[in-house]
């Protein structure tokens, strides 16, 4: 997804390897025994970086010089260790969240639910922790950069991230970013890794949720702290968050990774909607066929076309959709 109110240059957890180290560990693997000295060069890489990779490497017992070479090591039993150190300490930040919750619950009048977020620092942070650590579904609206100073619209840091490691992507842009032609071209390469995206031309707010458990609300301000912004955890504010994005997601328009299926505020042309009005009126697919100059397979075809955009389970329900949108 891109990034709603989020500024690039904001430093994320690296988990496992750095990409420098993994190139490197691979590059060893192949050649069996590497040469330290001619390392930098057989990689194409700065010799600090393959000096400060190699480092880290021989630090989790991947990598051993022997000989004056160096050599890979197997790395399962490594590379399992480091997973259970994330995992420790995973452990070990929750338990501390969970101790500094009942610290602030004490002190703060608010509720334990909300949080608030009051510098764009602490908006951008919670954005992106909040990718970091979905394990299973993250659901979004976009409305793209807003208020004063406004970054240009960008991937989301941590989003392709946690794409890769397998979780769920569904997200809602308002029609104004995607007139933007590089916005576009982004929102296109995130659904070509697996998100799944739509569109619609009223989308009131930034808003991401993360597992159900979590939502972080942006809200643009004015002055020098341009955002603003609530952390949700369990509760019925979250529930109703929830609920407001499906509403969006069930009347939002997908987007292909090739290109959107309809202008979302254009709306289909004059064939369609004449197609439309006569699905309408209760014509067979034969009669249809007849009234537009076309075969009766065309008409089967554009009215699954229809049915397939609109997210539409049967001919009813395509109808039902394409009236809330005006387009009868």
């Amino acid at each position: 997804m891109t990034g709603g109110e989020l500024l690039t240059g904001s430093p994320a957890v690296e988990f496992g390897l750095p990409e420098p180290a993994e190139m490197i560990y691979r590059a060893i693997v192949q050649r069996e025994r590497a040469d330290p000295d001619a390392l930098a060069d057989d990689v194409a890489m700065p010799a600090g970086v393959v000096s400060e990779a190699v480092d880290h490497l021989m630090t989790l017992g991947l990598v051993q010089l022997h000989d004056g070479a160096l050599e890979a090591m197997p790395p399962r039993l490594p590379m399992q260790a480091l997973a259970d150190r994330y995992v420790r300490a995973a452990a070990a930040a929750r338990e501390t969240a969970e101790t500094l919750a009942r610290v602030w619950t004490r002190q703060s009048t608010g509720p334990d639910y909300l949080e608030p977020l009051t510098s764009t620092a602490a908006v951008v942070a919670a954005a992106v922790a909040l990718h970091e650590h979905a394990t299973k579904e993250v659901r979004a609206l976009s409305i793209g950069p807003s208020g004063d100073s406004a970054p240009p619209p960008h991937q989301h840091p941590g989003a392709a991230e946690a794409l890769r490691r397998g979780v769920a992507y569904r997200v809602v842009y308002g029609a104004q970013i995607l007139r933007q032609p590089a916005v576009m071209a982004m929102v296109q390469e995130s659904a070509e890794a697996g998100e799944a995206a739509r569109v619609f031309p009223t989308v009131p707010c930034n808003l991401q949720i993360a597992d159900g458990e979590r939502a972080v609300l942006i809200a643009p301000m004015s002055g020098p702290e341009r955002l603003h912004g609530l952390v949700f955890s369990p509760s019925g504010f979250l529930d109703s968050l929830i609920e407001v994005f499906e509403t969006y997601w069930t009347l939002a328009i997908p987007i292909s990774a090739g290109k959107v299926a309809f202008d979302a505020e254009q709306g289909p042309n004059d064939d369609t909607r004449k197609l439309l009005a006569l699905l309408g009126a209760g014509l067979t697919d034969a009669s249809i066929a007849r009234e537009l100059g076309v075969s009766e397979r065309t008409v089967t075809r554009r009215i699954m076309a229809l049915q397939d955009a609109l997210a539409a389970r049967s001919r009813f329900q395509l109808g039902v959709q394409a009236a809330r949108r005006g387009w009868l």
